[in-house]
Order: structure tokens, then C-alpha cells, then sequence
């Protein structure tokens, strides 16, 4: 062994640039893989923690849907709450920013406060404040550091002149703002109380260990909890505050151990969406959803997991492209060495030692630069990431996976090819390594049987959810597998393609080129296969992200805007509406909309919530004959099951309604029968609507979300349409509160229009008043697609830095692989040279080598990234909080397009220090180089 040690370590040594290059882009993909490993494991622990946290002893939380700060817990909700035997404690809170002038007689410190539902001071405030939270709990909500909480003896008159009331400061924030246990903190008033006070001293007579998101200020978590608090105080004590009687922002809820959390949620779900304020239940795992929606850090182990993945192949490629390299240049030195001393495993052994060497040395020079990169990332935004980058066992074990484990699968073929040969082969070494110089059909046929094993998991065979990751690991594996079959075929194909029209277009002799990457088609492979992964997932990321978006864009089926009125209008008054210049008179309906809660489950939103898997429904009324019938409706709907004459007919008589056709495959209903919902205002006498028909709506989503279709909870499993009357009179809606519409004209002026429409409101309600945020809002369907698609390629385009950095690092393999076949045909150059051919000449043949390696990678990566984006949206949907609307397949071809130019110039670019090499090189010293130089 210790023989075959030396030899590896030899033939390692006796091509230096090979082996640099080779663990420079080894590390570079270990790096990669801690690099996203560790701080996005980093982030999701900090995220993950916090949200366990965050509601320190309460199991559950209830709070207004609106998250508004002026929408307040109706005090009747406390006393039904408490009347439960589920529930061992409800505490009412009241939250708010109260501005702080002095800490012991000095100015606060200044902490700029971060912008979010803060209101009050705030950042734009003159003066620093503290989110306060006030309630009468007789047990903190989390762990006391110091002190006594705000129940204990010292607050027995908290509103007497002569007693100096107690506050509990959270720890972070008296760390940050100097403040200590007995400090005394002025607070300023909002306006004059009773008693004539517009400061107040309150001293700090506890600090509690509540949890907190570091950088991110109160503002971290965008939804209210008992930790959103910097300080606390009593119920009477902010009375006194605010010159106002206790409202309630916030309850915490004790749930009995032994109680059904779900269950408890689900049968007290309809009756805190029934309040004037609809409500909803804020639990751990919403907190945490609603933290990684916020960060852009969703599925952080998934991400961790594919990026160990992709280094691994990267790392794998680029030591295979080394590995095969190395093996055909040393036929002879194998062959003599098994004719004098080694055996067949030992020369085996030889190459996978080799593989070894090179991925060990990747793995330590990658672990290093991977941690100095976090390092550095942790002097930068160290409050951020406040569990910091520490580099963890599980980001240890998946670089060691990706360095180590792309060695060894890198040297299975290059270890039987060298097994393969003969002491005889020593005399007369290989012409060619290339097994075949052609198209063989065997290959073909496997390949395209490969190929259509992901198509036929995803769409003919569709999988339960129980063997959806099955069926995603068996659907791309099949896919790479069947293109890495199909790749010796593509290379022949490019190779006789476009080998003589890159010949005429760079003036390169077409007999140059001949047959250029198809003498060592393996080692052509590899270089191509390793540029095509990158590019692959890139072209996999577009077409996933888009094909997935297409269901949230709305479609041709809205009209071209809808009028948000606050606060309503009569329904005989749209008329006016309708009348205006810029509206098309002939398509313009007044709504009225409620989001009523399901009476039964039959979306499964307990089992597994969805963005279709909810428990309500937004029901929208509105004139069935103009919305669906006749030469012009409304709403250009393609209906999946009935049609619109049957179905107008139907509504007009009452309680009949449209729905969207995901909603009938979600909940099993047919055409016939009947969902029931319950009408906020009118709590336990069920509306029953019977189902006339189903039609695509995509992007309805978006639609609803931005034109206040959604009135109480912020999703919703369907958009149904009903007839105006039986909307009306169901859920108590006097006036229509929007306006759909389309256009008159092309060139319409929204801010004018909008301005038309509220002269007609303020015409009936008077104008008003200066403080009031309501009115008119026109939402034209550009300005929701404009918006959607703006933030979704920015997304697309933030996860599509990974794959383009991998598609670098796979440069360097394609280097090597040139640099190699340069080396190997220095003396063909200079014979080449001798008889006429110029430096130039060879230096472009060159280029044309790595565009057209390039070009292969292109073809390969269009090909896996439309497959793989195609089944992982089909599959996507049996998983994702989005699926469930089976969106057809959308290929976005302008980002496509600039993936395959920047691919070409990397592979030109590539090539181009080879090509530099030959032309500066003399004629005698390439000829000097001898037949056999490698």
C-alpha cells in the first residue's frame, strides 16, 4: 500500500496546474456547501427558537386578523374564553409605543427603531419609545432576571400622585439602553390626563428574560405576541397613560395539557371571526411561517441539503474530469507497471487514492475558506444571526459528504478503466479513449426511457403524499441519469452540427475542427456535464418559479380594474359609476363580499393547511347575467364543469354559486351540491349555496389580496360568486363595497379616475374627514401583475445565485479538460504550424473547442432544467403551502436565453488561456514536445 501511497502521490506531483486547479474548484464547492449550510442553519435555529418562545407560557395567543394597532379584542371574548375547560388562563394585554424622555434624569439613549406595524413615536418620532405592553396576569409571561413583576406588593396604588409605579424592562433592551434594576424612566403622555400630568416617572422594579430577535428591533416579528413587549406594566398604569379605559390588543392563552390544541382551535375558530373585530389564533409554528415568509427563509435544511448535493456533483465532475485526464494519459506507465509490480486492484486502488488525495486536500482548503467567509459575514451582520456562523457538526459531515463522496463516486470509471489494462498495452498505447465516435440507439433508447420516468411519476401516475419524496428523488435521479446516457450522443450531434458552421464564422479550417471533442469523448462528457449542472438548475429554477407563479397572475378573465369604496354605495348609485368617460358602461357591476368561515372541514385545513386548504371562503355578489352572459360580460371565464346560460339561470333564483375548479378537486364536491358557511354577523344560522358550476380562475389569489376582497383573514380557500341579493341579504350588506370594471378606452388616467369615483361617494356621505385613511382606491389588474412578477423575479433571481456560482466553479474543470488537450497535441500544432497553419488559426480552433464544450453544456442544461421545472411544479403541488392549482408549464425563454450566452462566453473565456498558451508558443518547441508528450 505504501507503494501505490507514492505513485498516487507521484503522478498528483507530476501535474501541478491539474492538481491546483482541481482543489481549487474542490474547496470552492466545500465552501459553498458551509457557506449556505451553516448560516442559513444559523438563521432557521435564531427563527426557530424564537418562535417557540415567543409566547412564553401560553400555548396559543388571539389577536385582530388586521394586525392593525386601532383593532382591538372585544372584552366579551375574554369571559367565553374563560368559561372553557380547555382553558387554564386568559390574560389581556394592551400594546403600544409610549415615548421615553428620561432615564434617571438624562436623556434615553436613541435606538432607532425598525419600520413595521409600530405605531405611536415610533422611528419618526422626535423621542425614543418603548413598545409597553399592559396587563393584570398575576404570573409573567416569561422567566423574571431580576426584580419582581408587575403584581408583586410595590404596584398596590399605581395610580396614587405619591407612589412612584413599577415597570418590567425586557433584558435586551435594558442591555442595549443602559437601564437597570431601580433606574426611574419619564415617560411622556400622549395628551393631559385627569389630573393634569403630561410626563410620568415609573421605575424599574423588574427585567425579564423575554425573547427577542436581535437587529431587528420590536418591529422583527410581523405579527403581535406577549414578546413584541419592552417593557411592561399594569392595567390601571396605562389607564392613567392614556387618559383612555383598558383595551385589549393581545390575549394569551393557557391551554390544558391534556386538551386537543387543534380541535380547541377549529371549535373556537367561526366564533372569533364573528365579532365586530374578526380575530384569529396565533400558535408557534404560525410565528415561525410567518418569520421565514418575512426573511426569504423558507425550507433552510432543504436548501442546506441540495446545496451538499450540488457541491457533491460539482466536486465529483471536476475530479472525474482529473481522474479520466490522468488515466488516459498514463495507458503505458499502467501497463508497465502491472507487467513489473502491481496487481490489478493495486492500480485500482492507485486511482482511488488519487480521487482521495484530491478530495481530502478540497475538504481542508475548503473547510478554511468556507469558515474565514463566515467569519467575516459574523463581524458584518453578527446582530442578525445572533446564535452567530459557528461552523456545526451537521455542516462538518455535509462538506465531508460532498468533498469525500464526489472523490470516490468521481473514481469508479476512471479505476476500471485503468483495471483494464493490459501489460501488452505498454507496447502500442491508445489511438482514442473514446468508446464510440457516433449515435448508438441502445443509448438513445435508455436515455428517452429515462427521461420519461419523471413525466410518468408526475402527471400519469401522480403520487399520494405519502410517496411524494419518493417520487421526486426517483423523478430527478431518472432525469440526470438519462442525460448523462444521452450526453456521448449530444457531443457527436454538436460536434457534426455546428462544428463546421463555427469553423466558417471564426475562419478556422473545417478540417481543423474535425472530430476536436469527440477524440476523448468521455473527458468531453465530464467538461460538459459539469457546466450543464449549473446552467441545469438555473433553467429547473426558472421554469419551476414561473410555471408555479402562472397560477397567482391574474388572467385574461378579470377586467381591467376594481373600485375599492369606503364606505359603500347604495347599489342604485353605480349607475354614475358606469356613466363615467373612462368606464366601459356595458362591463361594470357593483359587489358586495364577505369571507365566511366553512360551517364543515372539507378543505382539510386542520390536517394540512394550504394555499387552498383553508377554513372560510371570500363569496363575492354581484349580477350573474353581467358577469357571466351575454356579448360582453364581465368576467371571461373558461368554465370546466356547466356553462354560463345554465348557470346564470340557476343563480338568479337564489343560494346558487360558481366556484373555482381547484375547489372541487380539493374537497371532492360536484355540480349539485352544497357548502355551507357561517355569516359573521349573524353566527350559527348557516347560508347554504348550492354549486352551478366551475371555471378556471388563476391568480385569483392576487386579485383578492390587493383589492380587499379578503375583508377578515388573509387567506382563503376559494373565490366563489354568488347572485348580489342572496349575498346581500345573507351576510347583512346594506351597500356594494366595490366596483368591477373594465376600460373605456386604452389611455386612462387611474389618479383622475379614482378621483371621478370618490366625488360620487363623497356626493352621498358627505366629504372626509382630513384624519380619515379610508376612501376610494382604484386597483388596476397591471398595476397586481406589474407587482407580483417585479418581486418574483427578484426572488427567482436571489435563488438562482447558487446555481450560477456552481456553474463557475465548474469552469475550472472545463480548464483543465482543455488545458489537457492542448497539452496532449502540442506536437500536432507544431507539425500543424510547419505546414502553414498560423497561431492565430490554432488559437481560435481553440475557442472553438470551449464554445463548443459550452454548447453541449447548453444543450444538456435546457434540456434537464425544462424537465426537472416542469415535474418538480407538477410534484410541488402535492407538498407546497402554494399547490394544489396544477399550473400549466411556463418557460421563461429571455433569462433562458441569457443563461446559454453567458455559458457560451464562460466557455470561451475558459478556453482562452490555452488558446494564448499555443499562439505564443515557438514551432520547435511544440514539435520538441514529441508524439507522446502526455
Amino acid at each position: 500500500m505504501s507503494k501505490v501511497l507514492q505513485l498516487a502521490t507521484a503522478f498528483l506531483s507530476e501535474r501541478k496546474a491539474r492538481t491546483v486547479l482541481t482543489v481549487v474548484a474542490t474547496s470552492a464547492a466545500v465552501s459553498m456547501v458551509i457557506w449556505v449550510t451553516s448560516s442559513y442553519e444559523a438563521l432557521h435555529r435564531t427563527y426557530d427558537e424564537y418562535a417557540n418562545l415567543a409566547l412564553g407560557r401560553y400555548e396559543l395567543a388571539i389577536a385582530p386578523i388586521s394586525g392593525e394597532p386601532t383593532d382591538f379584542v372585544p372584552h366579551e371574548t375574554v369571559d367565553s374564553l374563560r368559561e372553557d375547560a380547555a382553558v387554564k388562563a386568559v390574560d389581556p394585554m394592551w400594546a403600544g409605543r409610549i415615548p421615553v424622555i428620561e432615564l434617571q434624569d438624562a436623556p434615553l439613549p436613541i435606538e432607532q427603531a425598525a419600520r413595521g406595524r409600530d405605531s405611536g413615536s415610533g422611528s419618526h418620532s422626535p423621542l425614543p419609545s418603548l413598545m409597553f405592553i399592559a396587563t393584570d396576569a398575576p404570573e409573567p409571561p416569561f422567566e423574571m432576571a431580576e426584580g419582581n413583576w408587575i403584581g408583586g406588593g410595590s404596584d398596590e396604588a399605581p395610580n396614587s400622585e405619591n407612589v412612584v409605579p413599577n415597570i418590567v424592562v425586557r433584558a435586551d433592551v435594558a442591555t442595549r439602553r443602559g437601564i437597570t434594576l431601580g433606574d426611574q424612566l419619564t415617560l411622556e403622555l400622549p395628551r393631559p390626563n385627569a389630573s393634569g400630568e403630561t410626563t410620568l416617572a415609573v421605575n424599574v422594579g423588574g427585567i425579564v428574560n423575554a425573547p427577542t430577535l436581535h437587529g431587528a428591533g420590536s418591529a422583527g416579528i410581523p405579527m403581535l405576541t406577549p414578546s413584541s413587549g419592552e417593557a411592561f406594566l399594569p392595567v390601571p398604569l396605562i389607564e392613567r397613560i392614556i387618559g383612555e379605559p383598558f383595551q385589549i390588543s393581545l390575549l394569551g392563552v393557557a391551554v390544558d395539557p391534556e386538551a386537543d390544541i387543534t380541535k380547541f382551535r377549529f371549535s373556537w375558530g367561526p366564533r372569533l371571526s364573528d365579532h365586530s373585530v374578526p380575530l384569529q389564533f396565533q400558535q408557534a409554528f404560525e410565528i415561525e411561517e410567518a418569520l421565514d415568509q418575512a426573511s426569504a427563509a423558507q425550507n433552510v435544511r432543504m436548501q442546506s441539503y441540495a446545496a451538499t448535493g450540488v457541491a457533491m456533483l460539482v466536486a465529483m465532475l471536476v475530479i472525474f474530469c482529473s481522474l479520466s485526464m490522468g488515466v488516459t494519459e498514463r495507458i503505458r506507465q499502467y501497463a508497465i507497471l502491472r507487467a513489473v509490480v502491481l496487481t490489478r486492484s493495486q492500480v485500482g486502488s492507485l486511482i482511488v487514492i488519487e480521487g482521495l488525495v484530491l478530495g481530502i486536500v478540497g475538504l481542508v482548503a475548503g473547510i478554511a475558506l468556507g469558515w474565514g467567509l463566515l467569519k467575516f459575514v459574523e463581524s458584518l451582520f453578527g446582530s442578525l444571526l445572533y446564535h452567530g456562523v459557528g461552523f456545526g457538526t451537521s455542516s462538518l459531515v455535509l462538506a465531508t459528504i460532498a468533498a469525500i463522496g464526489g472523490a470516490l463516486l468521481a473514481s469508479i470509471i476512471p479505476a476500471y478503466q485503468a483495471t483494464r489494462v493490459k501489460p501488452v498495452d505498454a507496447m502500442a498505447p491508445r489511438q482514442s479513449a473514446s468508446g464510440f465516435t457516433s449515435v448508438t440507439w441502445p443509448s438513445l433508447i435508455v436515455g428517452t426511457i429515462l427521461l420519461a420516468i419523471g413525466p410518468l411519476l408526475s402527471f400519469v401516475f401522480p403520487p399520494s403524499e405519502e410517496n411524494i419524496w419518493f417520487a421526486m428523488a426517483a423523478s430527478f435521479a431518472s432525469i440526470a441519469i438519462g442525460f448523462v446516457v444521452l450526453a456521448p450522443s449530444i457531443v457527436v450531434l454538436v460536434d457534426r452540427l455546428f462544428g463546421p458552421l463555427l469553423a466558417r464564422v471564426f475562419g478556422v479550417d473545417p478540417k481543423l475542427l474535425a472530430s476536436q471533442v469527440t477524440n476523448n469523448i468521455w473527458r468531453t462528457v465530464g467538461a460538459s456535464v459539469s457546466m450543464a449542472f449549473g446552467l441545469g438548475l438555473f433553467v429547473g429554477i426558472q421554469v419551476w418559479g414561473f410555471t408555479m407563479l402562472e397560477a397567482f397572475v391574474p388572467g385574461d378573465w378579470t377586467p381591467d380594474a376594481i373600485a375599492i369604496l369606503d364606505p359603500g354605495l347604495p347599489v342604485e348609485q353605480i349607475s354614475k359609476i358606469a356613466a363615467l368617460p373612462d368606464v366601459d358602461e356595458s362591463r361594470c357591476l357593483p359587489l358586495v363580499v364577505e369571507q365566511p368561515r366553512l360551517v364543515d372541514d372539507i378543505t382539510g385545513s386542520a390536517e394540512r393547511p394550504s394555499v387552498i386548504r383553508q377554513d372560510n371562503v371570500i363569496i363575492v355578489g354581484l349580477d350573474p347575467r353581467g358577469a357571466f352572459s351575454g356579448r360582453t360580460p364581465l368576467l371571461n371565464l373558461d368554465w370546466v364543469e356547466g356553462n354560463a346560460d345554465e348557470a346564470v339561470a340557476k343563480m338568479q333564483k337564489g343560494h346558487a354559486c360558481v366556484v373555482p375548479d381547484h375547489f372541487l378537486a380539493e374537497t371532492g364536491l360536484q355540480l349539485g351540491d352544497t357548502i355551507a358557511v357561517d355569516p359573521p354577523r349573524n353566527a350559527g344560522a348557516p347560508a347554504v349555496y348550492m354549486i352551478v358550476g366551475s371555471v378556471k380562475l388563476p391568480g385569483w389569489h392576487w386579485q383578492t389580496k390587493l383589492t380587499g376582497l379578503r375583508p377578515r383573514t388573509h387567506r382563503a380557500a376559494a373565490l366563489i360568486f354568488a347572485d348580489y341579493d342572496s349575498v346581500a341579504a345573507d351576510f347583512e350588506l346594506p351597500v356594494a363595497s366595490h366596483v368591477w370594471f373594465s376600460y373605456a378606452h386604452d389611455s386612462v388616467d387611474t389618479e383622475k379616475l379614482e378621483t371621478s369615483i370618490a366625488g360620487q361617494v363623497e356626493s352621498v356621505h358627505g366629504p372626509r374627514a382630513a384624519n380619515d385613511e379610508g376612501g376610494v382606491k382604484v386597483v388596476s389588474i397591471e398595476s397586481i401583475r406589474d407587482r407580483l412578477l417585479n418581486g418574483a423575479r427578484r426572488w427567482l433571481w436571489m435563488i438562482s445565485v447558487l446555481p450560477l456560482v456552481t456553474l463557475l466553479i465548474a469552469c475550472i474543470g472545463v480548464l483543465n479538460v482543455i488545458l489537457a488537450s492542448v497539452r496532449a497535441r502540442r506536437w500536432e500544432f507544431g507539425v500543424l504550424r510547419s505546414i502553414g497553419f498560423t497561431s492565430n488559426e490554432l488559437a481560435r480552433a481553440i475557442l472553438v473547442e470551449g464554445l463548443m464544450i459550452a454548447l453541449v453544456a447548453a444543450v444538456l442544461s435546457i434540456g434537464f432544467g425544462i424537465l426537472t421545472g416542469w415535474c418538480g411544479a407538477e410534484l410541488a403541488q402535492y407538498v407546497s403551502f402554494f399547490g394544489g392549482l396544477h399550473p400549466p408549464m411556463v418557460i421563461p425563454w429571455i433569462p433562458i436565453v441569457g443563461g446559454v450566452i453567458f455559458v457560451g462566453v464562460l466557455g470561451v473565456l475558459t478556453a482562452t488561456w490555452p488558446a494564448i498558451s499555443i499562439r505564443r508558443s515557438r514551432p520547435m518547441s511544440l514539435l520538441q514536445s514529441g508524439t507522446d508528450a502526455m
